[in-house]
């Protein structure tokens, strides 16, 4: 038995828990803060114009990201599963064939989101002026994407084979790298909001070179072998990865339609305050997700296995961490949203008390959010493909529609209320999914 499936298999769920998920969460924070921060510097040293721009560039940017993603998660559990079932050579060529397909595709649709931007953002209701300022951000990204996307698909892969230590110090030095050339871009050579993309490009593609490093020199249980498509292992990983996939794309489109909304109802101030908490949120969901991608490799092994009720044991242990972290956000977003607001940008009283009732009420989410990313994450780990799909869906696209469409009519102050009250529909369906779920795992 390999160190990484001992580890998994036979390390105590609570000690696995401290020693995998508690690193790979500050990790995914890590890995992800920095495009908040980047907002943030964006906001302070750019202005509201620049930071409106650059939250409206956002959701196509993490588009092309989440086709990469969608291939890291959906290869990795493949990967996992295959692993703890012993087939070695089979695992090796999955990694192969996923790192090639993640930077080609990712490119691929950052090429294409790029050339249409200017639409998008002209039917969004954006004007030259924040057109500019959104183009300018999303381009420079595209120069780079194919090394800042495997960024994500090596994190998975540290995991898989045991690094967890490694990723999250990988991931702070990310976002160390990015804050510091954002910071001398931006605050020392008075630059636009195209070198705080250069800034965070940069510190992504050295951060993903020096995690492709003991890969490439055959340091890892995973190892690159000669290159062999295969439309089976194409499609598993398509599978394996399209509930995360519509998760991120459906949460794209909602972003996109609800700063479509803002901008008309509301205007670029409607669209800030819905970017400060969408950058919240971007650290509050990575953590979330990072405590169960910690873990999914050691709830693949197991699963794989045969091993059903230390699966649900595991599974158990990233349920309560995840539901105190969202229930400390509450509290953080309840009890500070004037303070938090005012770390991204500076505002005038009147706008200061519209974004401190906005964040008070879209605080509210987290009470419930995560029982559906709880459920979501367990049905993706163990290939429950269709209950985690159903789940992306709800919970990223189905009903923060629905809740626009009711909504819309009770204008600005109506849409705050989209995102928590959608937050509650998709929980009720989590719930009841979870627990045919773990009522299957025991018997």
């Amino acid at each position: 038995m390999s160190s990484e499936q001992s580890f998994f298999l036979e390390t105590k769920p609570s000690r696995l828990f401290f020693r995998a998920a508690i690193p790979g969460a500050v990790g995914m924070i890590a890995s992800n803060i920095y495009f908040s921060l980047e907002m943030l510097l964006v906001g302070r040293f750019l202005g509201q114009t620049a930071f409106a721009g650059g939250n409206l560039a956002m959701p196509l940017l993490l588009i092309a990201y989440a086709v990469a993603d969608m291939i890291a998660v959906g290869s990795s559990i493949g990967i996992a599963l295959r692993l703890g079932e012993g087939r070695r050579e089979e695992a090796d060529r999955i990694f192969t064939a996923a790192v090639i397909s993640a930077s080609v595709l990712g490119t691929l649709a950052a090429v294409l989101l790029t050339a249409t931007g200017p639409f998008f953002f002209h039917l969004m209701g954006a004007d030259d002026a924040l057109t500019k300022e959104a183009m300018t951000y999303l381009e420079v990204y595209t120069i780079f994407m194919p090394l800042t996307c495997l960024v994500f698909v090596f994190d998975n892969y540290l995991r898989i084979c045991g690094r967890v230590r490694f990723s999250m110090a990988m991931n702070i030095v990310l976002a160390l790298l990015c804050l510091s050339l954002e910071f001398i871009f931006l605050y020392v050579f008075r630059l636009g909001i195209g070198f705080a993309a250069l800034g965070t490009s940069l510190g992504m593609s050295i951060t993903c070179i020096i995690c492709m490093l003991p890969f490439i020199r055959g340091k890892m249980s995973l190892r690159f072998v000669r290159l062999r498509f295969s439309m089976s292992v194409l499609k598993e990983i398509f599978t394996q990865g399209l509930p995360s996939f519509l998760n991120n794309m459906s949460g794209r489109i909602t972003s996109i339609l609800m700063n479509t909304l803002l901008l008309h109802l509301g205007g670029g101030m409607a669209v800030s305050i819905y970017g400060v908490f969408m950058n919240i949120d971007s650290i509050i969901v990575p953590g979330m997700y990072g405590v169960f991608d910690s873990l999914q490799p050691a709830i693949g092994y197991n699963w794989g296995a045969g091993r059903k009720e230390r699966t649900a044991r595991i599974a158990r242990c990233c349920v309560i961490a995840i539901a105190v972290m969202c229930l400390v956000f509450t509290a953080l977003l309840e009890l500070f949203p004037g303070q938090i607001f005012s770390l991204f940008l500076e505002s005038g009283q009147d706008e200061l008390q519209l974004a401190i009732h906005a964040i008070s009420i879209m605080g509210l989410t987290y009470l419930v959010r995560w029982i559906s990313y709880s459920c979501q994450s367990f049905s993706s780990a163990i290939g429950n493909n269709r209950e985690a799909t159903v789940l992306s869906i709800c919970n990223a696209l189905l009903f923060p529609m629905l809740m626009m469409f009711i909504l819309r009519g009770t204008g600005l102050e109506g849409l705050w209320f989209v995102t928590p009250s959608a937050a509650v529909l998709t929980s009720i369906v989590a719930a009841v999914i979870y627990a045919l779920q773990i009522r299957k795992i025991l018997r």
